[in-house]
């Protein structure tokens, strides 16, 4: 199984976690959001637009523990580490990982994955498009984390499933839909 390549959170220059990191716990799902606000093409881009999120999510407006999401992936097809690992180890040691906060009161045992854009239709206000890197990215990184993690591919989801939003936006989510499909048949 190919392990993703990981910025880390020293290589995009993260601050550290306010406060003491709890653990997520056995992943059950992986949730898909998007980063409407945000978008990135390159990987100087990228590691700017992780450290705006990370600003927010930390930030009085906000007042998280650290960036809300466990990965994050850019246009070029960068995944990006969000929240920390519980042990400083690699991706391929299947870490321990932090709770996240992607999903109201609901991030217990919930994998955060967040792809850098907005995804909705043109008639909604934008209509950013998974490139193909992107895409490759995101199931790559769906595929390892589905299997080191034993997360069955029916359990990824996307924000929506769980509360009224419209994150990932629809392109994003059929998308998420047919990679869902796609790591179903890889496991059967």
């Amino acid at each position: 199984m190919t392990v993703p390549t990981i910025i880390s959170r020293t290589q995009w220059g993260a601050k550290p976690f306010n406060g003491t990191v709890r653990s997520l716990g056995t992943p059950e799902r992986i949730v898909v959001h998007h980063a409407a606000g945000y978008r990135a093409s390159t990987l100087v881009d990228g590691m700017q637009r992780l450290r705006e999120i990370q600003k927010l999510h930390q930030g009085p407006k906000r007042n998280w523990a650290d960036i809300g999401y466990h990965f994050l992936i850019d246009a070029a097809g960068n995944v990006y580490q969000g929240r920390p690992y519980y042990n400083d180890v690699s991706l391929a040691n299947v870490p321990r990982l932090a709770m996240g906060a992607h999903v109201l009161n609901q991030n217990s045992r919930k994998i955060g994955v967040c792809m850098l854009g907005c995804f909705h239709p043109l008639d909604q206000g934008c209509n950013d498009v998974p490139t193909p890197a992107a895409t490759n990215s995101l199931r790559q990184l769906l595929r390892f984390l589905t299997r080191s993690y034993d997360v069955p591919a029916s359990k990824i989801a996307t924000h929506r499933d769980f509360l009224p939003t419209s994150c990932p936006g629809d392109t994003l989510f059929a998308l998420v839909d047919e990679l869902r499909t796609e790591l179903a048949e890889d496991h059967a």
